[in-house]
């Protein structure tokens, strides 16, 4: 075909192209985490699609058809569906190694994973007569600090361990689980 883009021509951009996005991904970071979101899954779920894969699917179905192409002396179709198969292979294996790297330590969370509710910790910053004081207590290995009130108009002094009842506008109701007595 003089003059004309020939299959040739095609198989050697998809290569270089891939090539390049590879190379660039691994010098600039980006090619590892990235990942195209497919169909209506959310981020890291079942619905998506890291870049790398799809990048190296491309460069060996390009390498792969180019030599086909210019040197198997096979027909077209079959040059196509070789060069395929052979790139899905090295496709599938790496993103199936890192779906298993990239959910190894996924440990997705419930609403009902940060609720308070339940939780024990101390004042912080006393709290008598209905007024809101302050309580300290860990949820997920994290330090957190929540605006709290007696629940049953207890004076809630600083150092008492205290349960979290419920919660109600970012305000913990709570109720005394054990005041430390000071020895003097």
């Amino acid at each position: 075909m003089k003059g004309g883009v020939t299959i040739a021509t095609v198989f050697i951009i998809c290569f270089w192209v891939g090539l390049l996005l590879i190379l660039s991904g691994s010098i600039h970071g980006h090619g590892l985490a990235g990942h195209l979101h497919v169909g209506g899954g959310d981020a890291g779920g079942p619905g998506f699609l890291p870049i790398l894969p799809l990048m190296v699917f491309v460069t060996v179905w390009g390498g792969t058809g180019y030599m086909l192409v210019k040197y198997s002396g096979m027909q077209l179709l079959a040059v196509v569906l070789v060069c395929t198969l052979i790139a899905l292979l090295p496709g599938i294996l790496l993103y199936t190694v890192l779906a298993r790297v990239m959910t190894r330590y996924d440990s997705s969370m419930s609403e009902l994973d940060y609720e308070p509710a339940g939780q024990l910790g101390y004042i912080s910053i006393a709290a008598a007569d209905g007024a809101v004081g302050e309580m300290k207590y860990v949820l997920h290995g994290t330090m957190r600090s929540i605006g709290v009130r007696a629940e049953s108009g207890q004076s809630l002094l600083r150092g008492d361990r205290v349960i979290i009842v419920k919660t109600d506008k970012g305000i913990a109701a709570v109720t005394l689980f054990e005041r430390e007595m000071e020895q003097n």
